[in-house]
């Protein structure tokens, strides 16, 4: 993985792309066709490397992306300077909004990297390396087609490159449609990737067996198919391929990019000096705070502060605060706060010295696109889902052990955390609605601004009603009812719109989402 860095711009002179009108991007033009591959498939290796490429958040722009459509709406952030944000959490944006343009043409793109290579793969003679290379395309096709149909329902499922005219445009498919292809792919990459091990340490970063069985988990938990979810959340905990690292706060750290618990590292981003032209890492580029040079900042929200239990070590990992120091920059003095936030993400807030060239926005840090902790909390709902209360109950400890610092509830009283109390207490509640409500609680704060609060929001609303009451789902209570948000309408805002650009293009074959 760390070679795969150092190839990446010559990479990117394989994606050229036409100016051919489509609502799927543009059509593809000399990138790698079937002439282009040498026959010892090294050309091949190198299309797959750019799939990591995309990945890596070296893309222009991809932090809109994620946070537009996977946490904005949610409840984990507010706006701070970056007032184009604000139509997400006040759900005043239109199917003309840039960002979900941006996202559109994003995804298509990557799908299309993906299609090159397991188009061409069945013409190769040499099979293993083939089937491996086709194993990380269709890997990351399912990643991005799971990820589309989140976000829009209904979409174009492209699952090869345009052959004729004909096929540039072409009519959405059935979300059913799409997760039928995703589970296909991952079956696919389960049955030919290797794992951590057998790739070995030179190419740590590479998604393997594991990967692909954490993902199908969470799309089967994402459907309600709990026992799929559970059967492939709990291969990969008996696989012993992950394991939740020792230290939660430098679970995070640059020094630990591909620990253990990294299942699909968003890739090294900047590690020695600063790309010319560019300002900012997308991914630090709305983090931090504007005294630190983040251009356009969003902030974690009180909300979320506010329901960190009493003592939890996580709140110190996870959040920076008005009193806290960068060893090393300013002297170690306070950093400068703006008037509207307490707080700001102290997962990618790291000591001066790891800044590279002195520049907040040039940070090595990691994003985690899917952890162990995850499949582990995966693993609690579903079981409890399915009635299996015992287990359900030895996952979440197994997350709250880690949080307490490796220790049990006895443990911390004995140690005498949180003035004699103790820290985190086990829970034990058999009651099927409680132990629900206690997962969701912990896959918060577990996962917390790491990009999975907005889709598990829009799935709880199909679980649980509001309160026990069947008229008003759990979502649509919360954002309207508790957090004042009384436009919010889960029908509509549960998905996207279309992008209004590529409607128009699409001379009719293109419709528009029914509430939008």
């Amino acid at each position: 993985m760390k070679n795969i860095v150092k190839i990446l711009m010559l990479l990117n002179l394989l994606a050229l792309w036409s100016c051919k009108k489509s609502f799927l991007d543009k059509q593809p033009l000399g990138v790698l066709s079937s002439a282009t591959f040498s026959s010892d498939t090294t050309t091949l290796g190198l299309a797959v490397n750019r799939l990591y490429g995309s990945i890596a958040w070296r893309e222009f722009r991809i932090g809109q992306h994620q946070y537009s459509t996977k946490e904005m709406c949610g409840d984990d952030f507010i706006v701070g300077t970056n007032a184009d944000f604000s139509v997400f959490q006040n759900y005043s944006f239109l199917a003309d909004n840039y960002m979900i343009e941006r996202y559109w043409g994003r995804a298509y793109e990557n799908i299309h990297y993906c299609n090159v290579v397991i188009d061409r793969t069945p013409t190769f003679a040499a099979r293993y390396s083939a089937e491996l290379y086709e194993a990380q395309a269709k890997y990351f096709r399912a990643y991005y087609n799971f990820d589309l149909t989140n976000v829009f329902g209904d979409a174009p499922l492209r699952d090869h490159d345009p052959v004729t005219p004909a096929e540039y445009n072409i009519p959405k498919s059935s979300h059913a449609d799409i997760i039928k292809l995703v589970i296909s792919d991952l079956k696919y990459a389960i049955a030919h990737l290797p794992t951590r091990s057998q790739w070995g340490t030179a190419n740590l970063g590479r998604v393997t067996k594991g990967t692909a069985q954490g993902l199908l988990a969470k799309v089967y938990l994402y459907d309600q198919d709990y026992a799929n979810a559970k059967a492939y959340a709990e291969m990969v905990i008996n696989g012993g391929e992950y394991s939740l690292y020792n230290d939660y706060r430098n679970l995070f750290s640059p020094d630990h990019l591909y620990s253990s618990e990294n299942m699909m590292p968003g890739g090294l981003i900047y590690n020695a000096s600063l790309p010319a032209g560019r300002q900012y890492a997308p991914y630090l580029q709305y983090q931090g705070l504007p005294s630190l040079g983040a251009n356009g900042a969003i902030y974690p929200s009180p909300n979320l502060a506010s329901n960190y239990e009493s003592g939890d070590p996580r709140f110190a990992a996870t959040f920076f605060t008005r009193t806290d120091i960068i060893p090393g920059y300013n002297n170690n003095q306070p950093v400068v706060f703006p008037s509207n936030t307490d707080y700001a993400n102290k997962k990618v807030i790291w000591p001066f010295a790891y800044w590279n060239a002195g520049n907040f926005n040039f940070q090595s840090v990691n994003p985690m696109y899917l952890r162990y902790a995850d499949i582990i909390l995966i693993a609690a709902e579903a079981n409890n889902e399915l009635g299996n209360t015992a287990d359900a109950l030895k996952y979440l400890e197994m997350i709250r052990y880690r949080a307490r610092g490796n220790k049990t509830f006895a443990a911390s009283v004995l140690a005498g955390e949180n003035g004699g109390a103790g820290i985190l207490p086990q829970i034990i509640t058999t009651d099927k609605t409680a132990l629900r409500l206690a997962i969701w609680h912990e896959r918060r704060i577990e996962l917390a601004l790491e990009f999975n609060r907005w889709y598990d929001l829009v799935r709880y609303n199909k679980v649980a009603a509001a309160n026990g009451s069947s008229g008003t789902g759990y979502t649509e209570n919360l954002l309207k009812n508790v957090y004042g948000r009384t436009n919010f309408n889960y029908t509509k805002f549960s998905h996207f719109p279309i992008p209004q650009t590529f409607i128009t293009s699409s001379n009719g074959v293109l419709t528009q989402n029914s509430a939008w």
